[in-house]
C-alpha cells in the first residue's frame, strides 16, 4: 500500500534558505560542463537487530548471536575498496551516518575502531557531521558518554511514539519511560543535534493523541524531529495482517488531516519542515540526507548499502552491495583481492533517463526542489521546458513553483506528493 506523502524513511538535501536564492551550506561550483565540488558523504549499514518491527522493509538481521567481529572486519575491507575506488577523487567527508539495523547494539569499541577506520582513510571536513542511530533500549547513558567522546555529534533516536499504547501496536522494544530516559540521556551529554523518529497514522491515531505526542517532543527542546505516516510495505508482517483483514489502515481524509497537522504544528514551533518528514531547529539540518536530496555524492558500505558518486569520466555510478548477510561477509572474507574485483555488489552506470528520474524523485522531497541547471547538466534537457504543460496545470492548482533556479512543490503539492512524481517520471 504506496504511502501518498513518500513519508517513508528514504532518507537527504542541501541547506539553503525559504527564498530560493542563498544557499548557505554546499555552495554547488557549477561550470558549463559539469558539477563540481559536491560534497561526499558516507553511509555504513549495521543490519542487526534485537527485534523485527513489524512495518519494517530495511534490510536487518535478528538473530540469537550476531557476528559483530566478522562483520566490523568485513567493514573495515569494504572500506579500504572504496577509497582505493575513489584514490582519485580528494574531497574530504562532509557527514558520516551510521545507520541500521539497530547500530547502538555494537559494542562501543567496535564503533570507536569503524570511526577509526574511516579517519584513517578520508580527511573529514571541518564541522563534519557524524551520526549514528540508536534505539533507546540499547542506548545507554555509558555508551552514549562514549560516543560523544569518540566523535559522534549527532544521536538518532528512534522512538517512534510518545503514546505506550501506540509504541506497543507498533511492537518496539522499549518502553515510554526508556524512551524520555534516553532522551534526557542524550540532552546530558550535549551533542551537537538530537533527532527524534516518531511514525504516524496507527489505527485510531486521532488529531488530539498526535497533538499531545508533538507538544511532548517540542518540549524536550531536541533539534530534529523525523516524523513519518505509517507505510504499509509489501512483504512486511504488517502487510500480511493487513491482508488477513487484521486491522485496517486510517482512512485517506484522516491521514491528510495528521500530515497537515504535523507541519504546522511543528512549523509554529520553530522546527522547519525542509523535506516532506523533516524538521529542523535553525542549523541542524541532516547534512547527510540533504546531500541525498540535493542528488550530490555518497558511498554506501555494508549490507545492502547503496551509493552514488561521479566518476573521474563524468558518468554518474550506482553501487548496491549483497542483501544476503552471508554472501557480504563470504565475498569480503578475503582482503587478498585486487582492486578492479568488487565481490561483494554490483556498480552500474546509470542513464541520463536515470539520473532524471533519481532527480526528480528525491528533489521534490525537500523544499528546494530540483535544481534546473544541476538537471540540465546531468540529463541534456531542462525539467520546466520538458514538461511545460505538465508544470503550468500543477502551477494554476497551486501544487507546484519554479523560477530560474529549481523546481519545487508547495504546501499544497506534499498532499500529492506521490501522484506528482509519477506523473514527471
Amino acid at each position: 500500500m504506496a504511502n501518498r506523502f513518500c513519508s517513508g524513511y528514504t532518507v537527504i538535501w542541501f541547506l539553503h534558505d525559504t527564498n530560493m536564492k542563498h544557499f548557505s551550506y554546499y555552495n554547488l561550483l557549477l561550470n558549463d560542463s559539469m558539477y563540481l565540488n559536491l560534497p561526499l558523504t558516507l553511509y555504513i549499514h549495521i543490519p542487526f537487530c534485537q527485534h523485527k518491527c513489524p512495518y519494517c522493509d530495511f534490510r536487518s538481521e535478528v538473530m540469537p548471536v550476531w557476528p559483530e567481529a566478522e562483520y566490523m572486519a568485513a567493514l573495515q575491507r569494504e572500506l579500504a575498496w572504496r577509497c582505493q575506488q575513489l584514490a582519485d577523487d580528494r574531497r574530504p567527508l562532509h557527514a558520516l551516518f551510521i545507520g541500521g539495523g539497530t547500530p547502538s547494539l555494537l559494542a562501543a569499541e567496535s564503533v570507536a575502531a569503524l570511526l577509526d577506520g574511516v579517519q584513517k582513510r578520508w580527511q573529514l571536513a571541518e564541522g563534519c557531521e557524524i551520526t549514528l542511530e540508536a534505539n533507546p533500549e540499547s542506548a545507554s547513558l555509558d555508551k552514549m558518554r562514549a560516543w560523544r567522546q569518540m566523535g559522534i555529534n549527532r544521536l538518532s533516536l528512534g522512538v517512534q511514539a510518545f503514546d505506550q499504547a501506540r509504541l506497543s501496536w507498533l511492537e518496539r522494544p522499549h518502553d515510554l519511560a526508556t524512551a524520555r530516559q534516553a532522551i534526557r540521556h542524550a540532552q546530558q551529554l550535549d551533542f551537537t543535534s538530537v533527532n527524534v523518529d516518531l511514525i504516524y497514522a496507527t489505527p485510531g491515531h486521532t488529531e488530539q493523541q498526535w497533538q499531545q505526542e508533538l507538544a511532548e517532543a517540542m518540549e524536550w527542546g531536541v533539534q530534529h524531529l523525523s516524523c513519518y505516516a505509517l507505510t504499509v510495505e509489501r512483504g512486511t508482517p504488517l502487510h500480511r495482517r493487513w491482508q488477513q483483514q487484521l486491522w485496517s489502515p486510517l482512512d485517506e481524509e484522516q491521514e491528510s488531516r495528521l500530515f497537515c497537522q504535523t507541519r504546522t504544528q511543528l512549523q509554529q514551533g520553530g522546527w522547519h519542515g525542509y523535506e516532506i518528514s523533516n524538521f529542523a531547529r535553525e542549523g541542524h539540518r541532516c547534512r547527510h540526507n540533504c546531500n541525498y536530496w540535493a542528488y550530490g555524492d555518497y558511498l554506501g558500505v555494508g549490507l545492502a548499502a547503496h551509493g552514488k558518486w561521479m566518476a573521474a569520466d563524468g558518468s554518474l555510478l550506482r553501487s548496491c552491495n549483497h542483501g544476503a548477510l552471508s554472501a557480504y561477509l563470504a565475498a569480503l572474507a578475503d582482503d587478498t583481492l585486487p582492486e578492479q574485483q568488487h565481490p561483494f555488489g554490483q556498480t552500474q552506470t546509470l542513464s541520463p533517463q536515470e539520473v532524471g528520474q533519481e532527480m526528480i524523485l528525491l528533489g521534490l522531497r525537500y523544499d528546494g526542489g530540483v535544481e534546473r541547471r544541476l538537471y540540465r547538466q546531468l540529463t541534456g534537457s531542462d525539467l520546466v521546458e520538458q514538461q511545460r504543460a505538465l508544470l503550468t496545470l500543477w502551477q494554476e492548482a497551486g501544487w507546484v513553483e519554479w523560477n530560474e533556479q529549481r523546481v519545487r512543490l508547495t504546501e499544497q503539492g506534499y498532499l500529492r506528493t506521490d501522484a506528482l512524481i509519477s506523473r514527471l517520471h
